[in-house]
């Protein structure tokens, strides 16, 4: 048989290969369970920008190897900024992707594009102030994407009604799992085959899981929720509308609600502070242990992994237990806050036992994680409006917070050495506690006025009965009744 012969064999009709691909998608769209496959790809991806983000400090410390002249500010602003822009961003990147018609499967294949472009770029730069254009934009712009766009669909599927909202939201609210996972590997990959190298891996490493995620990315199309049981709790809890995909179609609050509601001021402080602290110790405290190690980076990033193995176990069981203490979940935040405080205070003073710091780490990565677990159910709670754009406007205050970060423990360690960079995150810890106090204080307040209000609803609808004058009397009124009348007369 020749060549002509073999080309006509294979020729592929068009539309049977075209209607199978609609039946294959419409069954996929169909699958009872794939709102749990959707969060199963959201999670994995917001593990991976969290790791990275997280073990960041590891190439900042092969970053400050290299390029020895360049100061630590400078090098803990290129770790954070890629991630605090990516963070600022959400509430935009949100209003976008709404008003692309929930264009999640497009805002994934960009992110991966965006990343996988901007990881290569950075393995070339000769300086790392290119990073800030190769890394920091770029890099910043997937992550947004994909942030907003596993936020926006595990709501959906996920939505507030479903008994699991919690612990699905809590995936996709910014998991630490990833920093045991890149922990390890950043190290190996900076150890055996250098910091540019180990970028490259991460950019096609990104790109494979994003455009996996986008197979499965189908914006929800039926309201069929496996639904909380309604008790008298869950009765009490503030109902959150307008989404961001509703009628209004922004991603930001509304100048009247920021005015009825205090706490959300006390709440964006408070973030502002948090990421102070979070991304000032990832950033600051594997470089102190590997300097204290003699610059072994493998033994540095210890430091990181204890620090994540503390903070994935707090979060693992906040996101077990989150769903049954709804409306309470700031009261986790202000624990996690206090108990914070104190290992920081403890270390300030132990600092220069490079053991002591390291065991000390898991207990800090536990007891400052708390800031983190479900963290978009909890920013429904405090400020009172759907997490869409409850959720989006959080992370925007934290890259606030951490764009200022590196400035802030940077220039302390310069100034006072590592020993003062531990009493400033502990003041500041100190503060948060103060300011859930206020938080949990208000809310407390608007929950016993919600409750005064549907009392006084009901007893408008259901106004109490009261006895009538006329109709049958009882023996007892009846006698009464006629020796009344007797005396009458």
């Amino acid at each position: 048989m020749g060549k002509e012969e073999a080309a006509a064999h294979l020729t592929v009709d068009g539309g049977f290969v075209w209607s199978k691909f609609v039946e294959y998608k419409d069954r996929l769209n169909s699958y009872r369970h794939l709102g749990w496959i959707i969060l199963l790809a959201s999670a994995v991806n917001v593990i991976l920008i969290g790791g990275k983000r997280r073990a960041f400090g590891i190439f900042v410390t092969a970053l400050h190897n290299d390029f020895t002249n360049t100061s630590m500010t400078e090098l803990n602003w290129i770790g954070d900024s890629y991630a605090a822009v990516g963070f600022f961003l959400m509430p935009f990147m949100t209003t976008l992707i709404v008003h692309a018609g929930r264009a999640y499967r497009v805002s994934m294949v960009a992110a991966g594009a965006f990343i996988f472009v901007s990881c290569f770029t950075s393995a070339a730069v000769p300086s790392p102030g290119y990073l800030f254009v190769t890394h920091t934009l770029l890099h910043g712009i997937g992550s947004t994407l994909i942030l907003c766009t596993t936020a926006l669909i595990t709501g959906e599927y996920f939505d507030k009604t479903h008994r699991f909202h919690v612990l699905a939201t809590a995936f996709v609210s910014g998991g630490p799992y990833g920093v045991l996972i890149f922990g390890p590997l950043f190290s190996l990959w900076i150890h055996e085959y250098g910091w540019r190298v180990a970028f490259e891996i991460c950019g096609v490493v990104f790109l494979g899981f994003n455009l996996l995620a986008a197979i499965f990315f189908q914006p929800k199309q039926s309201d069929h929720y496996e639904e909380m049981k309604h008790d008298a709790e869950s009765d009490s809890l503030e109902p959150v509308e307008h989404t961001a995909s509703s009628g209004r179609g922004w991603a930001v609050i509304s100048l009247s609600h920021l005015k009825e509601n205090a706490q959300i001021v006390l709440w964006a402080l408070e973030r502002l502070i948090h990421n102070f602290v979070m991304y000032g110790l990832l950033m600051n405290m594997t470089t102190y242990v590997t300097e204290a190690m003699e610059n072994e980076i493998q033994e540095g990033s210890k430091v990181n992994l204890y620090f994540g193995i503390g903070e994935s176990i707090v979060f693992t069981v906040g996101a077990l237990i989150g769903d049954k203490i709804r409306g309470r979940l700031p009261i986790f935040y202000m624990v996690g806050a206090a108990i914070a405080a104190i290992i920081l205070l403890v270390m300030q003073s132990l600092y220069k036992d490079v053991t002591t710091v390291l065991v000390l780490a898991g207990f800090l990565g536990a007891a400052v994680g708390t800031g983190n677990t479900f963290l978009y159910a909890t920013s429904e709670e405090v400020m009172l409006i759907h997490g869409s754009v409850a959720f989006p406007m959080t992370k925007s205050i934290a890259g606030v917070g951490m764009l200022l970060a590196p400035f802030l423990s940077g220039t302390v360690i310069d100034m006072f050495s590592f020993r003062g960079f531990f009493i400033s995150m502990a003041v500041l810890v100190c503060f948060r506690v103060l300011l859930f106090i206020a938080i949990c204080i208000i809310l407390w307040r608007k929950k016993i006025q919600r409750s005064q209000r549907r009392l006084a609803e009901g007893t408008k609808l259901h106004p109490p009965v009261t006895a009538k004058a006329e109709g049958p009397l009882y023996p007892c009124e009846e006698s009464e009744h006629v020796h009344a009348e007797v005396e009458q007369q």
